[in-house]
């Protein structure tokens, strides 16, 4: 079984040596390239990212035997793997794979993503990404970013998801909803992100506007598919904040929260800018969020019970210095002490925050309710429904 150590100073021309054999040997290293310039470079970076991180950089052993250069950053929203590099005599023998299980596990026992970055000519290293569940949701000039997050949204959430005539699908809620958002599609598209099983896609929809839709979890749109099939409300799979659908819309929304379930600010600015390249200019970008009860937190309490029923208890913790909320659902199985325990987290933003998020994309603020029937937003609002006008994307989108 493979360990883990912490690389120091003594290891750097092992860490050399290993990344760039095991370079060579996916094919990736020419007989033109100038290795010892390579090394020169690699050699400055290694010892940079020691000094600055020193718990960044691990050696892969085995039976003792250094085998291999392992490099994760560890932020509070996420965790990166940099780089994983293994001598050529021990690959394929499932090493790699149970180093990234492993960091998949951490990343689940935090609630954050595990992303990575993957050359476009590292099939190999892409075709591993891609059986363990990663998925690309962005990309730069010379590689692709991948992400893994832990799946909340499983076939057995998504098939009791649905709470038909009550609570979320109240028509109470629905009827106001769907008006509001079908006078601000008007005669054009509408495009929801985080589309779910369509509780707001699908009455949308029935109300004549054309709906599409992104969604992360595949489990989610097969429930989606028991109520409007594919040509009816277009669904693509991946990212919001970075999946394209084809095609110019009018509306984009995002409701019940789910702005939060990004849990950085880089990746919510993101989102906007994503809402901003699919609109027409004019088109709005409605988001339904709710407001952070950091009042109801007496100091030194790290968490609030949101809801306290006899079947069901919400309680919240937070980590006010990076705006993060770990929601924890206790669901009671009746006429037993048994209980079913799920978490999600999330980043928490303010309204003023928003605005300026919206700003960056090209935004500016329209209207601010604090309900779907147009009530006045106070400061006293539990949520909001904040719609946006876009003026014109920036230039550098």
């Amino acid at each position: 079984m493979h360990t883990l150590r912490p690389a120091t100073l003594d290891d750097v021309d092992f860490l050399l040596d290993v990344a760039i054999e095991a370079t060579r040997a996916q094919g990736r290293l020419s007989a033109a390239a100038d290795e010892p310039g390579w090394r020169e470079g690699f050699d400055d970076l290694t010892r940079e990212q020691l000094a600055a991180d020193p718990t960044g950089t691990s050696v892969i052993e085995l039976a003792g035997r250094p085998i291999g250069r392992l490099r994760v950053a560890r932020h509070p929203a996420s965790i990166e793997l940099c780089g994983i590099q293994l001598d050529p005599t021990v690959q394929n023998q499932g090493i790699g794979t149970a180093i990234i299980r492993e960091l998949q596990q951490e990343a689940a026992d935090r609630g954050v993503p595990l992303d990575l970055g993957v050359e476009r000519d590292n099939t190999n290293a892409r075709r591993l990404y891609e059986r363990l569940g990663f998925r690309q949701f962005a990309a730069d000039d010379r590689e692709d970013k991948l992400r893994w997050r832990r799946d909340i949204w499983t076939a057995d959430v998504a098939s009791k998801y649905d709470t038909p005539g009550v609570g979320m699908w109240s028509p109470d809620l629905l009827g106001p909803t769907t008006a509001r958002l079908a006078e601000l599609a008007g005669t054009g598209r509408a495009l929801e992100f985080a589309i779910g099983t369509g509780r707001v896609a699908v009455p949308l929809a029935e109300r004549g506007v054309p709906v599409s839709g992104i969604e992360l979890s595949p489990p989610m749109v097969e429930q989606l598919r028991t109520k409007a099939d594919e040509a009816t409300i277009p669904v693509t799979i991946g990212d919001m904040s970075a999946v394209r659908v084809p095609g110019e819309f009018s509306l984009v929304y995002l409701v019940f929260n789910t702005i939060s379930n990004l849990l950085t600010q880089e990746d919510q600015v993101a989102c906007f800018r994503n809402a901003a390249r699919h609109l027409t200019p004019g088109g709005h970008f409605v988001i339904e969020l709710w407001v952070p009860e950091l009042r109801r937190l007496p100091p030194g309490t790290p968490a609030t019970v949101g809801i306290a029923d006899p079947d069901y208890i919400l309680l919240d913790t937070y980590d006010v210095l990076n705006q993060h909320v770990t929601s924890y659902h206790f669901r009671f199985t009746p006429d037993t002490t048994e209980a079913h325990l799920d978490r999600s987290p999330h980043r928490y933003i303010w309204p003023a925050e928003l605005d300026l998020m919206a700003q960056l994309a090209g935004f500016t603020l329209a209207s601010r309710h604090a309900n779907w029937q147009g009530a006045a937003f106070t400061a006293d609002s539990p949520s909001h429904i904040s719609t946006y006008r876009l003026d014109a994307v920036p230039e550098n989108e």
